[in-house]
């Protein structure tokens, strides 16, 4: 304050504010250090990128998607205002991968972070935005927390609140499970096939009481406060519902705890195993299926690995706190002693998640043929075909069946049972989207005409260009170490044995991250010229169908058959 008014205060007040003035309202910096702070700042914006580029120049256009602006090509393409909004999500997208990548993937995050990470886990027990601390060395997906938890799944404000969602950058999730499971279950009773809806309770409801002091429960197995109601409107609409719960709370009244790993988001295969015992009851009771028996041997295999909640907190390879674990696991066996594989055709189909893959999936770290389907087909006493994910278990499943339905009908014309699995936070989380199954009877969905699939040809090498490319994960963004992405090729040139590719377009799918670290495939972008060995997917499907995917967004590309690229 200056000029007369200043002039009219009183003597005390005008030396106050002098006093005020000189202690603190005054800084002067000189020159030579305004220009050093400066140029400090302008280095530690700059650092990081120097560093990247220096260390690997192509960063920015593997996370941040190609060359060519999306906005730049539609308009010089000439396309309305709507495929140039479009082309301004896919903008947003890209911008914010290239921030997530330079925090989650850079050099100087990835040295840092885990010494960083190590000090708040040992010094203030803090986990991260995907990790909680629990007691005693546990560990628990926030997600799971969240689901049981926050409030129900199904309150209108809850329902209101997830189909707003949506952003420039995303489309809304359909966040109601019950349309979708009902469509599910009629489409498939059609068919002459009954749907069981097996929900599979998340960690912390299962051990609540190792989630220490972020929540407390009265219950020993507790879930998510709308599930009685969901469970209500399901069994009102005549689709049958097996509770994963029963089983659960029965285990824990007979002392069997822990029921889920320490350090992992998935049971442990005792649990698993009582749960298939039950469901095998369930579906016996539920359903007349043919007297056939099938013969299965078993053995104990001790499996030792590290969990996935352990690897998500980033604290390096050599970190002691959360040691691996070892269990022991099941393996199931053919009458002729060869690993347990689906059977094509068979009366009941599992469908699932991680949940289902978890002691299967060789990829997961927990062993092989000791899945919840293996479990399953002994306990029937009967084949049975899979078709599983480890994510996405609300939408994910039901698309894989579609196309499957779509490619090869008479995989599934004994079919008289669907099992479908998945995590109980995806009726909280998860999209579900209502999925058309093909009708049955009808002339097979139109596909492109131009489509190469693998009949016939048994193996081939091309070049070709790469059309579109579906969607890869950052390294560390998800609990699953190792992703496949789905490639559309079209101007295919044959090198090897493929003459009748030439010129035509195919789906391939190829690796895209191992063990957490991306291959040359995930930074594949429309336009690039790449030559692959390609096999029929189907002579890898058994191994690798239960790797996360990421899928074209062309829903006519899901009905080709699609072929198992190595670059």
């Amino acid at each position: 304050m200056t000029g007369p008014d200043f002039d009219r205060l009183p003597r005390a007040d005008r030396a106050r504010i002098a006093q005020a003035r000189a202690e603190v309202g005054q800084t002067e910096v000189t020159p030579a250090v305004a220009r050093l702070l400066a140029a400090a700042f302008v280095a530690a914006l700059a650092l990081p990128h120097t560093a990247q580029l220096l260390t690997n120049p192509g960063f920015y256009r593997e996370v941040g998607g190609g060359r060519v602006s999306p906005v730049e090509r539609s308009v010089a393409d000439g396309l309305p205002f709507a495929s140039i909004r479009a082309a301004n999500r896919e903008l947003l997208a890209r911008a914010t991968a290239i921030e997530e990548g330079l925090a989650d993937d850079s050099v100087i995050g990835r040295r840092v972070r885990p010494i960083v990470q190590s000090a708040m886990t040992g010094w203030l027990g803090a986990g991260t935005a995907q990790v909680e601390i629990g007691d005693g060395g546990w560990l628990f997906y926030r997600p799971d927390l969240d689901h049981v938890t926050g409030p129900g799944f199904l309150e209108p404000r809850v329902l209101r609140r997830r189909a707003a969602a949506g952003d420039t950058r995303a489309a809304a999730r359909a966040p109601d499970p019950r349309p979708a499971l009902l469509a599910f279950g009629a489409q498939l009773a059609q068919r002459g096939i009954r749907l069981i809806v097996a929900p599979t309770l998340v960690k912390p409801s299962a051990d609540p009481d190792r989630v220490g002091g972020v929540a407390s429960f009265a219950s020993p197995v507790v879930s998510n406060r709308s599930s009685p109601t969901f469970l209500r409107d399901l069994d009102a609409a005549d689709v049958t519902v097996f509770d994963t719960s029963a089983s659960l709370a029965a285990l824990r009244a007979e002392g069997a705890a822990p029921l889920y790993l320490a350090t992992d988001t998935h049971w442990r295969p005792e649990t698993m195993q009582r749960v298939a015992t039950d469901l095998a009851r369930f579906i016996d009771a539920s359903v007349t299926l043919a007297p056939r028996r099938d013969a299965h041997g078993t053995r104990a295999v001790d499996v030792t690995n590290n969990g996935d909640t352990a690897r998500l907190l980033e604290l390096g390879p050599r970190q002691l706190r959360y040691p691996p674990e070892t269990v022991t696991a099941r393996q199931v066996e053919t009458a002729a002693g060869e690993a347990w594989q689906p059977s094509r055709g068979a009366e009941v189909l599992l469908l699932g998640d991680s949940f289902t893959n978890v002691y299967a999936l060789d990829a997961l770290g927990w062993g092989v043929a000791a899945g919840l389907a293996e479990q399953l087909s002994v306990e029937l006493g009967r084949p049975v075909d899979r078709i599983a994910q480890n994510d996405q278990g609300a939408v994910a499943p039901r698309r894989l069946l579609a196309a499957a339905l779509a490619r090869e009908p008479e995989r599934f014309a004994e079919t008289r049972v669907v099992v479908y699995q998945f995590a109980a936070r995806e009726l909280s989380q998860g999209d579900w989207a209502v999925v058309d199954l093909p009708p049955p009877g009808g002339p097979p969905p139109a596909r492109p005409a131009d489509l190469w699939s693998p009949e016939g040809a048994a193996r081939a090498t091309v070049e070709a260009t790469v059309a579109a490319a579906g969607f890869v994960p950052r390294p560390g963004s998800v609990p699953y170490r190792d992703h496949i992405v789905a490639i559309h090729l079209t101007m295919i040139e044959a090198i090897d044995g493929a003459a009748e590719g030439a010129g035509r377009e195919a789906v391939v799918y190829v690796r895209s991250m191992i063990d957490n670290e991306l291959t040359a495939a995930a930074a594949w972008q429309p336009g690039d010229r790449v030559r692959l060995a390609l096999e029929a997917w189907a002579n890898v499907a058994p191994e690798l169908d239960g790797i996360n995917r990421g899928e074209l967004a062309d829903p006519t590309l899901l009905l080709a058959a699609p072929w198992w690229g190595v670059p």
